[in-house]
């Protein structure tokens, strides 16, 4: 399980490195802190692995259920979250610092 979950942390990862562009490398600022962002991040990847199991009808309501839930819990606003991922997609010295402190978290769990 641990290893099928690392795989699909890892092509999320290369997913969202992908879509970088490589002249779009300015320095930009997160609107909160890592130390909020990162446990956000983690239960994102625990909840998209989890849904790895469902099929595609029911799959996208209980997506939604888990992002609000993940949200409420951390206290965070959607359009926050996807304002620090459209952020990190262009900072790939940013994203990987993040994603080895949310890998550092979920090794804990």
């Amino acid at each position: 399980m641990a290893d099928k979950f690392r795989f699909c942390i890892s092509l999320f990862f290369l997913a969202m490195l992908s879509t970088l562009m490589p002249g779009c490398m300015t320095e930009e600022s997160l609107p909160v802190s890592e130390e909020k962002l990162v446990p956000v991040l983690a239960d994102v990847h625990v909840a998209e692995t989890a849904l790895i199991s469902f099929n595609e009808p029911e799959k996208d309501s209980i997506a939604k259920a888990y992002y609000r839930q993940i949200m409420t819990i951390h206290d965070m606003d959607r359009e926050v979250f996807d304002t620090c991922l459209a952020i990190l997609r262009r900072n790939p010295e940013l994203m990987g610092e993040i994603y080895d402190k949310v890998y550092k978290l979920l090794d804990t769990e």
